[in-house]
């Protein structure tokens, strides 16, 4: 079902499902990860669910957590992962993406050239290719083709000056031999006529890079 106008980058807490006949493929970007065939033919099989849980800090409450859990139906294990939107890096370790150093911020929005609000973000991703930025803020489809981009939701005045509010992650992969980064932009937007959440996706390695965005649907609140 379309995301209720009430659940935002701040208050994400729900149930999931990526819709993968509207999501950009994501082989390609796994294959470059260096995630192995079985595993990669096993997660486009499976059905993705992911659980969330946002909250403020209990010190900071400009500071959020976002706890989630991956549930991949047909035996294959999910990962778990717990975002802090401090811009501090820190460790994490799975058996789908091996050893990374990543961060989370809450950023707001700009009105760019063309009047339409993207978000005002400082890319972290090595690539000289101004279709990098252009595809993370939603300026672009993978495809080069112009779109509407992200929805712009009136919430984040708390953290200064702008419009809306989105969520950028930067990861580095510290496995010998992998060395990828990958870069992320979280919102919404409406596609088919309908409110997603989004998450347009960078991974970049030795000069080159892979792009996706990937959707995902609400199904539920979570029971308190």
């Amino acid at each position: 079902m379309a995301a209720p106008a009430d659940v935002t980058i701040k208050n994400l807490t729900g149930e999931w499902t990526m819709e993968k006949n509207i999501s950009d493929p994501s082989d390609p970007i796994l294959t470059f990860q260096g995630v192995g065939w079985v595993t990669r033919k096993a997660i486009s099989l499976a059905t993705v669910t992911l659980i969330i849980k946002e909250y403020s800090d209990s010190q900071d409450a400009k500071l959020m957590h976002v706890d989630i859990d991956q549930v991949l139906t047909g035996g294959l294990k999910g990962t778990s992962e717990k975002r802090q939107t401090d811009w501090v890096e820190r460790e994490h370790t799975d058996h789908i993406f091996g050893k990374l150093m990543g961060r989370s911020r809450l950023i707001r929005g700009s009105k760019g050239d063309d009047g339409k609000v993207r978000p005002a973000v400082d890319i972290n991703t090595k690539i000289d290719d101004p279709k990098v930025k252009q595809f993370l803020r939603g300026e672009i489809l993978i495809d080069g083709s112009p779109c509407e981009g992200f929805l712009v939701d009136n919430e984040g005045e708390e953290y200064g000056e702008g419009e809306g509010l989105f969520l950028q992650s930067f990861v580095v992969n510290q496995d010998a031999g992998y060395g990828w980064t990958a870069e992320q932009i979280w919102g919404f937007e409406t596609i088919n006529g309908q409110r997603y959440h989004t998450r347009r996706v960078v991974v970049a390695k030795d000069g080159q890079f892979k792009m996706a965005r990937l959707v995902y649907t609400y199904v539920k609140r979570l029971d308190a």
